[in-house]
């Protein structure tokens, strides 16, 4: 699955739970009256509750999720545009090259640009190859048993051969 997808679920879920907190902040606003009117202590907290959940976290949300737009479409332009250069990022997207930066390096950071190496300035492609696993046989080649680790390599309890590490 690409990152891209996983970029795309974050904006989904970022621009739900802002609609969330804004229709949580109106409907807070009846509750309370409602509840102060009837007595009804329980609505009442859940409409303070509400109220103050939708007027503090409402604008910090619908930011984040402007923000979280703002990195997708930066995302796209080096993953499918191929666009490896911060000034490049900058000039196509009619940002500051800091700005472009600060989004290449959150990118990164969350996994959303991957296969690229950045050097503050310039994306590389990351053609390095994981590391190889040394694999070690378990199994006597003599006799089938299964080996025994010593400090300079393997023993077999059964037919006593000795193998060396590589």
């Amino acid at each position: 699955m690409s990152k891209k997808f996983d970029i795309d679920k974050d904006i989904k879920n970022k621009l739900i739970i802002s609609i969330v907190a804004t229709v949580l902040f109106v409907v807070g606003i009846p509750i309370i009256i409602f509840s102060a009117i009837n007595s009804f202590w329980v609505g009442l907290v859940f409409g303070i509750v509400f109220v103050v959940f939708g007027f503090y976290g409402s604008p910090l949300l619908w930011i984040s999720f402007g923000n979280l737009k703002s990195l997708k479409r930066v995302v796209d332009a080096v993953m499918e545009e191929n666009l490896t250069t911060a000034k490049e990022i900058a000039g196509q997207l009619q940002i500051s090259e800091k700005t472009a930066k600060g989004f290449i390096t959150q990118g990164i950071n969350k996994r959303y640009i991957t296969g690229y190496i950045f050097d503050g300035e310039v994306l590389t492609p990351n053609e390095k190859n994981p590391p190889k696993k040394k694999v070690v046989q378990n199994k006597c080649s003599n006799c089938g048993g299964v080996l025994d680790q010593t400090a300079t390599g393997f023993y077999c309890p059964y037919c006593g051969s000795r193998f060396e590490k590589e």
